[in-house]
C-alpha cells in the first residue's frame, strides 16, 4: 500500500508563482512595489464583501482599492490588505465601510464556522484602524447559525440569521459603543423550513425547502420600527427554486432544472421573467453602471468559465478562465463585482470602467494601522507619461504531481523552469505532519503523521523580489485508500478537469488504485514463486474491476484521459524470504490484453515484466527462471536460467529491476552492472510510487546503486532545469561531455549523438546488433548505437540507405521521437485538436505535415516549450542543451 500512498490526491504539484513585481516608470522617477502580491487565491479563500480568509491560519482580512481618482488608463488596481484583529475561522461576514472602496470599517458581523455570531461596532468618530478597542464580541445564546445577513440604518442594525434547524430569526439592536454595555437584541422568529437567505437593497429573500421564495423589508425589523413589522410574504410565480441572488436593481432565482428567473428587486407585484438565454448559468452578473456601449447589462457565468451576454449571446471581452464571482455592496445603490480567475488572480470592476483589471495587493501585517490616505490626484496627469509593466515570474513546476503520502513515506521535489541565478528555499507550516531535508541538492519531504499542511517554496534571484509558491501535503493512513480517490476526483473544480497536469495526476493515482486492488500473494512451490495461469487470472480479474471503477469515476466527473490507463498487476513476496526464485511460464503471460505489466516483489527489490514483449522475451523457451539474491552489501545478484537450470547469459528482451533507493540520491546515483570483469553504469530513474531506482536489464550479473555524479563547468551559469537535466542524464550515462570536460550546450546536435542518447535512455544497446547503412562503418564510436537503434526502430535512416550520422537533427525530428516514445511506451493519445497546440506558434507553417501530430503531443506534454518569441522554427537544428532538456522531461514521464 505504501507505493499507493505516494501517489493519491493533490493534483497540482505545479507550484505557480504567487508574486509579481509592479514597476511604474515615469520621465524622472521609478517606483518599485517590492511586496506586490497578485495570486491571492493561493493562500486565501475569497468571501463576499471584500473579505479574505487565510488558508494557513484562519485569520480574517479585508481589502480595498486605493489610489484615487481611478482612470480608465490605469493598467491595474492597487489594493491593500488589512487584518481584522481577534477574528478567525469565519464562514460569512458582512462589513459596513465609511468609503466605497472598503476601507475605514465602522461595523461588521461575522459568522464563524462553529455557528457562533460575533460583531464589532466603532465608537463615534472612529473606524477599526483607529479604534482603541478592536476585539469582536459574541452575541450570547445565539448558536447553530448557518447563514446571516445584516442591515444598518443610522444608530440601529438588524441581523437575520438562518439556523441549522431551518428557522430564520431577526435580531434588532441599537449600535452600541464598544466601551459601553452589550446591546440587548430584540429577537423575532420569522420563518421555518428555510434553506438559504440573501439580501440586497434593504430587501431580504428566503428560499424554503419546498422551493418557494419569501421576502420582507429589513427596515421593518429595526428596533425603532417594531410597530411597522410586516410578516414575510410569499412571492408569486416561484417554484422549485434552489438558489437566489438578489441584486441592487435586478434579482435572479435558479430552478432545479437550470432555468433562471429574473425580477425587479423592489417590485413585489409582477411575476418573474424566464431568462431562456441564461439557462444552466452558474451565476449572473448585472453591470448596470457600465458606460461602455459594447458592454451589456446582464451576463451569465457558464461552465466554460466565461461570461455570456443574455441579450446577444456574446462573450464578455478579455475575461476568461473564471473560477468564481464575488461582490461587495457598499450601499443599497452600489454593488462592485470582482472575479477570481483560475490562475488565482483577482480582477475587479470599479466605478464605471468597462473592463475588469488585475488587483495587485499589498499586505499590511497588523490591523489598527493608521488609515492610509488616498493618493492625491496629480495636478496635471499629462505632465508625466507613466508606463506600467507587470513582470510575471517564470512558472515553477514540480515533478511528480502527487503530494499524498503514508506516514514514513518520502517524496522528492524537482523544480523546473527557474531563471539562471535563482536559489530555492523551502518551509513547511506544520513540522509535526511533515519535515523537509536537503540531500545532494534535492529537496525531500517526509510524512510524519496523518494530517494536512502546506509546503512553501521561495525562489530568490538577485535584483528581483522573491517569488513564493505553495502546495498542500496530505498524510493519510491506509484505511482511507479506496474512498480517497473517489473523493479526490469529485473535489476537482470543473474548471480544472481538463488541465493536463491535473489529468495526468488523476491518471497516475487511478493506476495505483488499480495496482493496489490487483495485488496477490502466491504460494511457494519447491521454494519458487510460480506465476501460474490461475494466479494471473486472479490478478487480471481484480485489475479489471478496479479499472472499471476508476474509469467510471473519471467519466462521471467528465474527465477525459490523455492516455490509456496502464494496468500493473502485482505479485507480493513473503517477508521471511531472503533469496527469491521466480518461475515464469510463457503460456501464462502470452497474448494477455487485460494486464500491461506484472511486478513481482522479491524482498526489497522488484522485477517488472512488460507483457507486450513476452514473445520476444521467451522466444523458443517455454519457461524462464529468474533467481534474485540480496547480498549483505546491498548488491543484488540476478541469474536468468531455463527450466533445466542452465544459466542464460542474457535474455532477448528487457525486464525492469527496481532497487530500493533514497530519492534524495536519485539525481547523482546510477544503477551499475558488474559480472566480475566489467563494471558499468546503466542509468535508472527514481520511481516514487515504487520507492526505488528502476532500470531495464537483460543480463545475468550483479546490480547495485552507487554515486556517479557528473559535472560540466560550462552549464554552471545556465538555468536550473538545464543544469539538473545535464547532471541527471550525465550521472545515468545517457549524455556525455566533450574531451575538454565541457558539455557544450549551445553546440549543434548530430544525429549520431542524439541516437546514442536515446539508445542509452531506452536501455536498447545491443552489442550483437548489425547495422545496414552505407555510411556507418567500424571503428566509429557510434556504430553500436546506430545498429541498436536500427534493430529497435528508434531513429530511422534515409530512403537512400544512409544514416548521415554527422548531420544535425531538426527540432521537429527531435519532438517527433519524444512524442512517439510517449505514444508507444505510455499509451498517450495524439491530440485530435492539433491546431489548438500548434497555433500557439507564429510560424506553424514551418512544421511539416507528417510532424504536426507529434509536435502537438510534444507541446501538450511539455517536451518542448513555446519560446518567448513564439517561433518554433521546426526545421532548424537543435542544440545539445535543447536535446538534454527534452530528453530529461521525456525520461521523467516514461
Amino acid at each position: 500500500m505504501k507505493r499507493l500512498m505516494a501517489a493519491l490526491l493533490s493534483f497540482a504539484l505545479i507550484l505557480t508563482a504567487q508574486s509579481h513585481t509592479v514597476q511604474a516608470k515615469g520621465n524622472d522617477t521609478r517606483v518599485d512595489y517590492e511586496q506586490q502580491y497578485t495570486r491571492i487565491g493561493e493562500d486565501y479563500h475569497i468571501l463576499n464583501d471584500n473579505v479574505l480568509l487565510s488558508k494557513k491560519d484562519g485569520t480574517v482580512w479585508t481589502w480595498y482599492i486605493h489610489g484615487y481618482p481611478l482612470s480608465s488608463s490605469d493598467p491595474f488596481y492597487q489594493a491593500k490588505m488589512v487584518q481584522v484583529p481577534g477574528l478567525q475561522d469565519v464562514k460569512e461576514m458582512t462589513v459596513k465601510n465609511k468609503s466605497a472602496r472598503g476601507n475605514y470599517i465602522v461595523n461588521y458581523v461575522a459568522l464563524k464556522k462553529d455557528g457562533t455570531v460575533w460583531y464589532w461596532d466603532a465608537d463615534h468618530g472612529t473606524v477599526l484602524d483607529t479604534s482603541p478597542t478592536s476585539a469582536p464580541r459574541q452575541i450570547k445564546d445565539l448558536k447553530n447559525v448557518t447563514s446571516l445577513v445584516t442591515h444598518y440604518n443610522g444608530a440601529y442594525k438588524v441581523l437575520f440569521v438562518l439556523k441549522s434547524d431551518g428557522s430564520v430569526w431577526s435580531l434588532g439592536s441599537e449600535i452600541n459603543t464598544t466601551t459601553g454595555g452589550s446591546p440587548i437584541p430584540v429577537r423575532t422568529k420569522l420563518l421555518d423550513d428555510v434553506v438559504s437567505i440573501k439580501m440586497a437593497n434593504g430587501v431580504v429573500f428566503a428560499v424554503k425547502t419546498d422551493g418557494s421564495v419569501w421576502r420582507w423589508k429589513a427596515n421593518s425589523y429595526l428596533p425603532n420600527n417594531r410597530s411597522k413589522n410586516n410578516s414575510p410574504e410569499q412571492m408569486n410565480g416561484f417554484a422549485d427554486i434552489v438558489k437566489i441572488e438578489p441584486g441592487i436593481s435586478t434579482s435572479y432565482a435558479y430552478m432545479k432544472d437550470g432555468t433562471v428567473l429574473s425580477w425587479s428587486t423592489a417590485d413585489t407585484k409582477k411575476y418573474p421573467l424566464y431568462l431562456h438565454a441564461a439557462k444552466d448559468a452558474r451565476t449572473m452578473v448585472q453591470l448596470d453602471s457600465m458606460k461602455e456601449r459594447n458592454i451589456d447589462k446582464a451576463y451569465a457565468f457558464r461552465e466554460d468559465d466565461q461570461l455570456w451576454s443574455v441579450d446577444n449571446d456574446k462573450v464578455f471581452p478579455e475575461l476568461t478562465d473564471i473560477a468564481s464571482i464575488h461582490h461587495e455592496d457598499f450601499s443599497p445603490q452600489k454593488r462592485y463585482y470582482y472575479v477570481l480567475k483560475k490562475d488565482q488572480t483577482l480582477w475587479a470592476w470599479a466605478d464605471s470602467i468597462a473592463l475588469p483589471k488585475l488587483v495587485v495587493f499589498t499586505e499590511e501585517t497588523a490591523a489598527r494601522n493608521r488609515p492610509v490616505k488616498a493618493d492625491k490626484p496629480t495636478d496635471d496627469r499629462s505632465r508625466t507619461t507613466t508606463t506600467t509593466v507587470i513582470r510575471t515570474s517564470p512558472e515553477i513546476s514540480l515533478y511528480p504531481y502527487i503530494t499524498m503520502l503514508q506516514p514514513g513515506g518520502k517524496q522528492s521535489i524537482a523544480v523546473n523552469n527557474l531563471l539562471p541565478g535563482t536559489t530555492m528555499t523551502y518551509t513547511i507550516d506544520d513540522p509535526s505532519i511533515g519535515t523537509l531535508s536537503n540531500v545532494n541538492g534535492t529537496q525531500v519531504v517526509k510524512a510524519n503523521k496523518p494530517g494536512q499542511t502546506i509546503v512553501r517554496a521561495t525562489a530568490s534571484r538577485a535584483g528581483f523580489p522573491d517569488v513564493t509558491a505553495s502546495f498542500l501535503l496530505y498524510v493519510v493512513d491506509s484505511n482511507t485508500l479506496s474512498e480517497t480517490y473517489y473523493t479526490a476526483v469529485q473535489s476537482v473544480p470543473v474548471a480544472d478537469r481538463q488541465r493536463p497536469f491535473i489529468v495526468e495526476g488523476l491518471t497516475q493515482a487511478g493506476e495505483l488504485v488499480i495496482t493496489a486492488a490487483s495485488s496477490e500473494k502466491p504460494e511457494l512451490v519447491n521454494d519458487q514463486l510460480v506465476i501460474t495461469p490461475e494466479l494471473i487470472d486472479r490478478v487480471a480479474d481484480n485489475a479489471r474491476k478496479a479499472k472499471t471503477a476508476v474509469e467510471q469515476t473519471l467519466s462521471e466527473s467528465k474527465i477525459a484521459l490523455a492516455r490509456e490507463l496502464v494496468v500493473n498487476g502485482e505479485i507480493l513476496s513473503l517477508p521471511e524470504q531472503k533469496g527469491f526464485t521466480v518461475k515464469l511460464y510463457k503460456d501464462s503471460l502470452l497474448n494477455r490484453k487485460d494486464i500491461d505489466y506484472l511486478t513481482v516483489h522479491a524482498g526489497n527489490a522488484k522485477l517488472m515484466i512488460n507483457l507486450a514483449t513476452v514473445n520476444r522475451l521467451f522466444q523458443s523457451l517455454p519457461v524462464i527462471v529468474i533467481r534474485l539474491v540480496e547480498d549483505n552489501n546491498g548488491r543484488y545478484r540476478v541469474q536468468f536460467s531455463d527450466e533445466q537450470g542452465q544459466e542464460l547469459s542474457n535474455v532477448s528482451s528487457n525486464i525492469r529491476i527496481i532497487l530500493p533507493a533514497d530519492q534524495a540520491d536519485a539525481t547523482h546515483n546510477s544503477v551499475f552492472y558488474t559480472n566480475g570483469k566489467i563494471t558499468q553504469p546503466i542509468g535508472g530513474k527514481f520511481n516514487p510510487y515504487n520507492n526505488g531506482m528502476e532500470a531495464e536489464i537483460n543480463r545475468s550479473g550483479t546490480y547495485f546503486l552507487d554515486d556517479n555524479a557528473k559535472t560540466f563547468p560550462d552549464v554552471d551559469n545556465r538555468d536550473p532545469e538545464l543544469q539538473q537535466a545535464v547532471q541527471y542524464l550525465g550521472s545515468k550515462g545517457i549524455v556525455t561531455g566533450k574531451e575538454d570536460g565541457n558539455f557544450e550546450p549551445d553546440s549543434p546536435l548530430t544525429r549520431a549523438e542524439f541516437t546514442a542518447m536515446l539508445v542509452r535512455a531506452f536501455y536498447a544497446l545491443d552489442e550483437t546488433a548489425m547495422e545496414s547503412f552505407s555510411d556507418v562503418n567500424p571503428p566509429e564510436w557510434h556504430v553500436p548505437f546506430i545498429a541498436s537503434s536500427e534493430k529497435k526502430d528508434i531513429v530511422k535512416g534515409y530512403p537512400d540507405g544512409t544514416f548521415r550520422p554527422d548531420h544535425t537533427i531538426s527540432r521537429e525530428e527531435m519532438a517527433a521521437i519524444g512524442a512517439r516514445s510517449l505514444h508507444e511506451k505510455k499509451n498517450y493519445f495524439y491530440p485530435s485538436n492539433t491546431e489548438d497546440y500548434l497555433s500557439q506558434f507564429t510560424d506553424p507553417h514551418t512544421i511539416s505535415d507528417w510532424a504536426r501530430p507529434t509536435m502537438a503531443l510534444a507541446v501538450k506534454q511539455r517536451l518542448i516549450d513555446v519560446p518567448a518569441d513564439k517561433q518554433i522554427r521546426a526545421g532548424e537544428a537543435v542544440t545539445r542543451g535543447e536535446a538534454a532538456r527534452m530528453l530529461y522531461r521525456l525520461y521523467l514521464q516514461l
